[in-house]
Parts: C-alpha cells; structure tokens; sequence
C-alpha cells in the first residue's frame, strides 16, 4: 500500500468526539402544560366555591339549603350549603359559602340573622319574604379579629355596628320596664333603643343595655335620670290626681325617657361602666335627684292608712323631705306589753337641696343643728290628709307653743319628732266620745213614753174628729132660716128696750124686787138645808153657840 494511501486512511479513521446532553427533552413540554392547566381549573374551582363558614341558629325554620341566600343591605354574598343538628342536638349548624370578596367581612362581631314576616310592636318588617322566601341577613363587623365560626341572632339588630353613639347600662328593680327595641326619649325625641334585657337572678334586678344615636349622646350626664314612660301614667297622691301622656310610639310599644333635672350641681363626665336606675315614673326620677339625706323617726299613734313610701314631709306647706319606709324595724324599739297602744315607727327623710340649701355635707350639717334646736322648742308631727279623692296622707311638720322645753330622744341612731294628732283625728274622737254619751242615754225609757204618749194623742185625735162630725152633723140639722128670724126678732126686741126708757126701768125695778125677795128667802132657804124637818116639827135645834172670850 502506498503511502499517501495510508495517510488518507488515517485521516479517514479520525478519533470520535463525545459531547454531554444536559437539555430536557421537549417531550416533557406536553405534561407540564397539562399540570399547568389542571392546577388552574382548581384555583378557578376554588375561587368559584369561595369562603366556608358555620353559623349556628337556634331552628332551622325558612332555611333550605342551596336556595337560603346570605346578603349585606340586600346584595347577595352567598349561600347556604348544608343544614345539620350540632353535636347536642340543641341547634342547627348551617354551612354557607360567601363569595371571595366578602372574606373582608367576616370580623368577630359580625351578625347574623334571618329575615323573615315579623309582627311586633314596634312594627311589621320582613314582608317582602313573603313572595322571596326567607334569607339570612349579615351585619359586617369592625374587630380585627376574623373568625369563620358565628352564633346567630333570634332578631334583627336594634343597632348597627359603626352607629357613631354611646352605649349605656340601666337596670330596674320594681320589673320589667322594657323590652328589647322599645325607644329611648329626650323630651318626645326618639333617640336611642334598648338593646338587650337580661334579669340578674342572685340580685332580682331587670339589666338593659341601650345605645344613644349621636349627637344626642352628648346629652348623658352624670345627673341624667331615666324613667319609666310606657303607658298613660295616672297618679293619685297628696297632690291629687295627675295624668302624664308619652308620645303615641312610646304609648303603644313602650319606652324610656331621660333628661337632666332642674336644679342639680354642675355635671360631669361619668364612667362608662356606670348603671344608670329606671325610676317608675317622672315624679320619682325628679325626687331623687338629691343625694343628701337627713333622717328622723315619728313615733304614730293613730292609723297610718293612706301613708305610703315617697309620701311628702312638708313643713309650713313646703315640701323638705319624704317618707322613706313604714314601720320600720328597728333593734331598739322592741315589743313591750303596754296599755298604751303600740307606736309604728315611721323612717322620715329630709333633704338639704329641698330646703334651698346646698346638696352636700354642709347642708346635712345644717339641718341637723336646726332641727335639734326645733325639737327642744316643741317641733311636732302630724298626719294630715293630703287628697279628700285619693285619701292620701303626708307628713306635717309644725311648733307646739305648749311644748317648748323638750329633750331630744334617739331610737336606733334616729332623732325622734314627736307626733301629735290631727285636727281630723281629734275631732273624730271627740265626736266618737259624744256618740258614746248619747248611747248610754236611757233612750229606750223615753221612747216607750213617747210612744204611749203618742197613742194618747192619737186616740185624743180620733175623739175630737168625732165630736167634730157630732157637731157638724148637728149643725146641719138646725134650721138656718128659722135661727136668722129669731136672731132678728131678737135684734128687734133689744133694740126696742134700748129705745124705750120706760120698759128698760120696768126691768130694772122688777130685777130689785127679785133680789129683795131672794135676801128675805134666804134664811128659810138655810134653815131648810140644815133641818128640812123642821117645817113640819117642832125646831129643838139649839141655838148656835156664840164664841167668848177666855175667863180670866
């Protein structure tokens, strides 16, 4: 073989040059696009499911699950998904699914509740669920916590969350002054609602929650005073009858009214956390704005019917304090067999700020050193009847100028007033005391006499009508015609004697011969009285015996 034969072999045969393959295949291409796809359909899925959540509701009433709607101011968010019982079987737990754009909403304090008809009170609400169907209602929160768990309201809320306002605490001990949505009054302005009711068992005392809209929350004071304003409120006290009506709201569903009463010091900012007391009514609310007290016990003897706690201590026709409780027990006044009947102990209160005084230690301090010198110069009490209609009474408060030298006593820490009777109670006394006295008259001696009396009358009457009809019935016998003639010739015959001279002296000398013939008869006329006999005996009557002198 030659050699350029050889050396174009050998270049020919040259080395092979091995390179590395590190690049993917672009078959792979096909699986990834594939996952890429997949996991894009299951965010879309996801995205379209949005957000879970579980509200748990008392019933399961106007709810259906897949059509029951979840809306915020009638916008729909979503949906209910599945109804079932919760673990106790004391309620319902609904599933719901809200869009991606309400997760923003979902806070602690958020709401829930169903819409639903609803009669009350306050009003009708809920009617156009009546063609819709019943939907489930959502108030956004504004805490910064989130949850996905939620209880459910039975009712709609009274207040929105994010209403500018104050909340405030009250509480009543009588009863029940309100109900949850019942309005809150200023001067006949609806300006807030009650909230929540709830009923202290260990205390007995009705607590609200009530939230003022603003800007009347500015109007709540640590001198405000709430009472009660539902109804027509009728009053029958010492001061009469008094008649108070609300607005028509308040008459038919209830409420609660406030103000700041006159006279009271300069306010300031209270606690949040106070609770503020419901009084029954304006008068009470208005009676209590005074916060200092002087107290004093009387001593009653006569009934307090008609005394009632809150019943005025008036003094001089001002009213100074009121009757802070009836028969009041007391460690000191204890029951003692006594002849003397038993004293109610009545626990009186009077008020510095009543008396134009200041409303504070200085003013107690005052009335205390007043009245000590008032009792030792006979200050006395009574009970006078304030309302003839109502027969209520107050406390009367006035000097004795009999008793102007007296001792101070003290029962249980109390200064004693002592009482005196009414000028009505001594009167009836008096009148009871004059009854008693015509009763132990011998009354029914003197009415049997009176009664025969009265039958001796009658039977007197009964005589004399009947001589009356005897002479009338005589009288009608007469002759009348022929008793006028005689009476005439009578009055002819007089009147001749009158005029004739001659026979009224004939008359005159024939009437002296009779009594000169009568004088000479009458000795026999007598001595035929004394002895008839002796016209046809012999008189052998003795001669009468002269009277003589005595012999000496």
């Amino acid at each position: 073989m030659s050699e350029s034969s050889r050396e174009s072999q050998k270049q020919a045969v040259a080395p092979a040059v091995i390179k590395s393959n590190s690049s993917i295949s672009k078959i792979w291409l096909i699986p990834l696009i594939t996952l890429i796809v997949s996991a894009w359909f299951v965010l879309q899925e996801i995205n379209s499911r949005g957000v879970n959540i579980e509200i748990e509701f008392e019933t399961a009433s106007g709810l259906e699950a897949g059509k029951t709607q979840i809306r915020i101011r009638d916008v729909v968010i979503g949906h209910v998904d599945k109804i079932e019982l919760n673990d106790d079987s004391t309620g319902v737990l609904v599933t719901a699914v809200l869009d991606k754009e309400a997760e923003k909403y979902l806070r602690s304090d958020s709401r829930f509740w169903v819409v639903s008809p609803r009669v009350s009170l306050a009003g009708v609400s809920g009617l156009q669920t009546l063609l819709s169907g019943s939907y489930i209602d959502m108030a956004p929160g504004i805490s910064e916590q989130t949850t996905r768990y939620f209880v459910a309201l039975n009712a709609p809320p009274v207040t929105p969350i994010g209403t500018p306002g104050i909340r405030l605490f009250l509480s009543s001990e009588k009863s029940f002054t309100a109900q949850v949505g019942d309005q809150v009054i200023y001067r006949g302005l609806a300006v807030g609602r009650i909230e929540t009711v709830n009923y202290d068992l260990e205390k007995r005392v009705a607590r609200y929650s009530a939230f003022i809209e603003a800007p009347f929350d500015r109007l709540i004071t640590s001198n405000t005073r709430f009472w009660n304003s539902s109804g027509i409120e009728l009053e029958l006290g010492a001061d009469g009858v008094g008649v108070t009506t609300p607005n028509l709201e308040s008459l038919i569903a209830g409420g609660i009214t406030f103000d700041d009463p006159e006279g009271m010091p300069a306010t300031h900012p209270f606690n949040r956390d106070k609770v503020f007391q419901i009084y029954p009514s304006y008068k009470s609310a208005m009676s209590h704005r005074y916060t200092e007290k002087v107290y004093f016990l009387l001593l009653i003897e006569s009934s307090v019917r008609g005394l009632k706690v809150g019943a005025p201590v008036e003094y001089r026709g001002l009213q100074i304090g009121q009757v802070e409780n009836i028969n009041v027990r007391l460690a000191e006044h204890k029951l003692e067999v006594d002849e003397a009947s038993y004293k109610i102990p009545v626990l009186i209160s009077v008020q510095p700020g009543r008396a134009n005084l200041s409303d504070d230690k200085s003013g107690r301090d005052f009335i205390n050193q007043q009245f000590e010198l008032w009792l030792k110069n006979g200050l006395k009490a009574s009970l006078k009847t304030g309302s003839l209609l109502t027969g209520a009474v107050f406390v009367d408060l006035r000097h004795d100028p009999k008793d102007n030298n007296s001792s101070v006593q003290h029962i249980a820490g109390y200064p004693v007033i002592p009482s005196m009777p009414d000028e009505i109670v001594q009167f009836t006394d008096q009148l009871s005391t004059t009854l008693d006295k015509i009763n132990d008259l011998p009354l029914q001696g003197v009415a049997q006499d009176l009664r025969y009396l009265l039958q001796d009358l009658s039977k007197s009457a009964n005589a004399f009508n009947q001589a009356s009809a005897s002479i009338s019935s005589k009288l009608t016998e007469f002759d009348m015609v022929q008793m006028n003639e005689t009476l005439g010739n009578l009055n002819l015959l007089l009147d001749r004697f009158a005029t004739e001279d001659s026979g009224v002296s004939s008359i005159n000398q024939t009437m002296i011969e009779i009594q000169s013939t009568m004088r000479e008869l009458t000795p026999l006329l007598q001595k035929i009285n004394t002895s008839p006999n002796s016209l046809i005996f012999k008189s052998q009557v003795t001669p009468d015996i002269e009277p003589r002198g005595a012999s000496r």
